[in-house]
């Protein structure tokens, strides 16, 4: 039986893989319309960091607070989780597909629990095996059943593709210890400062800010708030209650949530190879979500966690 903590976080994962999967597509089309990768990184970091720190300065000041020795923490986590991420997803999407990008970028919990393997965090065992491999193969079913696309990418595409999967991983391995002592809108607003500092290298951002037209103003700013603040603050929200395993396999519901907008909301028919894809994920997030862990967080030596 899934626990009240659980059920919290599957909820807030499940919010996160909504509004990420409806961003894909947004992102897609903003590529179709000759706007650059790199150009839509620095806009999407910087003006969530802007709208971010505005709603936290004015409903809660103290959230913007960090220590001074946790500087170093909040730079990487910065540069090699939150802009690496963004930028190695929005180039897989320009290179590729939504859905091979979706796909190679949810890679990661391969990633995941080969760390906790390699660093004796996690225990193997059958069920996390099964999960995760009926998470990839449902993932990959869906990409193959995609109709007049398919498994498409070039060898630029699949090699950012794959430093997607890894940067996701880190992000969310080393976002899990940060939240040990912030919110997660703390550390998405100094994640996303960081980052948006870091890609402002790239050009100046009053450059690329009126290089765009009105039109695709609204596509930024959907972008900023309902592809990257709200979504990655589900995340986070929904990482603090669970561990990093099973946030990883329940966030491969993406392209299952997408699939089913894209049919509600376009009338998009889902094929069977993707209804089977679909099925899988759903079976996988059901798998790890029931299986009741005893472990009270990641860190846990690994003589007081059970082999679930």
């Amino acid at each position: 039986m899934i626990k009240s903590e659980q059920f919290k976080g599957l909820g807030f994962i499940l919010l996160a893989d909504l509004l990420w999967g409806l961003s894909g597509t947004v992102a897609k089309h903003l590529f179709n319309q000759q706007v650059s990768p790199y150009d839509l990184v620095q806009i999407r970091l910087i003006l969530a960091f802007l709208f971010l720190g505005t709603y936290l300065a004015i409903a809660n000041p103290r959230s913007l607070k960090i220590e001074r020795k946790d500087a170093g923490y909040f730079i990487i986590f910065g540069l090699f989780g939150v802009a690496t991420v963004q930028f190695t997803y929005l180039y897989t999407v320009s290179e590729t597909n939504v859905a091979t990008a979706v796909f190679l970028e949810y890679l990661a919990p391969v990633f995941i629990l080969l760390y906790g393997l390699l660093t004796r965090k996690e225990i193997i065992s059958l069920f996390k095996v099964l999960a995760l491999i009926l998470a990839t193969t449902g993932g990959l079913l869906i990409v193959k059943g995609t109709t007049g696309a398919g498994m498409a990418a070039t060898t630029a595409g699949l090699i950012s593709g794959l430093a997607s999967a890894v940067s996701f991983a880190f992000y969310t391995l080393y976002g899990k210890y940060g939240l040990g002592k912030y919110s997660p809108w703390t550390l998405m607003f100094w994640g996303m400062g960081v980052g948006g500092a870091a890609w402002a290298l790239y050009r100046p951002p009053w450059i690329t800010f009126t290089s765009y037209g009105a039109g695709d103003w609204i596509f930024f700013f959907y972008i900023a708030v309902f592809a990257t603040v709200l979504p990655f603050g589900f995340f986070f929200k929904g990482l603090s209650y669970l561990t990093p395993v099973v946030t990883g396999i329940t966030s491969t519901m993406e392209p299952v949530l997408a699939g089913l907008t894209a049919y509600i909301i376009l009338g998009e028919v889902l094929t069977g190879m993707q209804l089977l894809g679909c099925a899988m994920i759903l079976t996988a997030v059901v798998l790890v979500q029931l299986r009741t862990e005893r472990q009270a967080a990641f860190n846990q030596p690994v003589d007081e966690q059970t082999t679930g």
